[in-house]
């Protein structure tokens, strides 16, 4: 345990008071239940992000990157879709930070209901959809879409903390095909739901870059870059098609 994490939750949490509640909070971060879902919620690119119904916590690579996306990409009144939307984090920064439009896309339900509390929370509105990848969605068109699909290998669950192996759903961050069965998914039929010009930014984990360079091949898509994380560290895939 981090004394800054100590910190946090007393402040956050406590008001700075150490009460008795406190120090059974303090023993929970101890034994490794994320802080985010002991104090409720976390912070996100000027959000509020509330945890309450157990989504997969925000990171900070995420974040990084969708401020990076919002100040140097988003055009004025753009159409955006968060695809895999979890907590909503990613489409509610877009609406809190811009005046573009966001709809939702989820298959969970408990997380349908967490973005629309954190639609409210953050006084933001946007459609929610509840569909498994892009089934469910109206076919609209989009200038962006915004994905942070599971992508963790199955094989992979040893270089993950125990921390988040234990207390965060394994279907938000694991799946099939080394990890690439829904990137795969999103590069072959993303296309139909962009406008002309469109593009799409997916997070990815940073061992994956030639394994996915060789499903672009595969499917013939030669528009794409790589972009880094804050620690230089390959970590969004953007495409788009002509």
């Amino acid at each position: 345990m981090k004394d800054q994490e100590r910190k946090w939750l007393l402040n956050e949490k406590y008001d700075g008071v150490e009460t008795s509640k406190f120090f059974a909070d303090l023993e929970l971060l101890k034994s490794g239940t994320p802080l985010g879902f002991i104090i409720g919620h976390t912070p996100f690119y000027n959000c509020h992000i509330d945890l309450s119904y157990k989504p997969l916590i925000p990171r900070v690579e995420t974040e990084y990157w969708v401020h990076s996306f919002v100040v140097n990409d988003l055009t004025l009144e753009a159409k955006v879709l968060d695809i895999f939307s979890g907590s909503g984090c990613v489409g509610i920064a877009v609406l809190k930070n811009s005046d573009a439009n966001v709809d939702f896309a989820e298959i969970k339900s408990e997380n349908i209901e967490q973005i629309k509390k954190n639609l409210e929370i953050n006084e933001v509105s946007g459609d929610v959809y509840q569909s498994d990848v892009f089934e469910s969605i109206p076919k609209k068109k989009y200038d962006f879409i915004l994905a942070n699909p599971p992508y963790i290998a199955h094989e992979r669950k040893d270089t993950v903390q125990d921390s988040v192996l234990h207390h965060e759903d394994p279907e938000a961050l694991f799946t099939d095909n080394d990890g690439l069965f829904f990137i795969e998914k999103l590069i072959k039929e993303s296309s139909q739901y962009l406008k002309p010009g469109g593009k799409v930014y997916m997070e990815y984990d940073p061992w994956q870059t030639d394994k996915i360079k060789a499903l672009l091949i595969k499917h013939k898509i030669t528009n794409f870059e790589i972009q880094k994380d804050q620690y230089d560290r390959d970590r969004v895939l953007t495409l788009s098609y002509k």
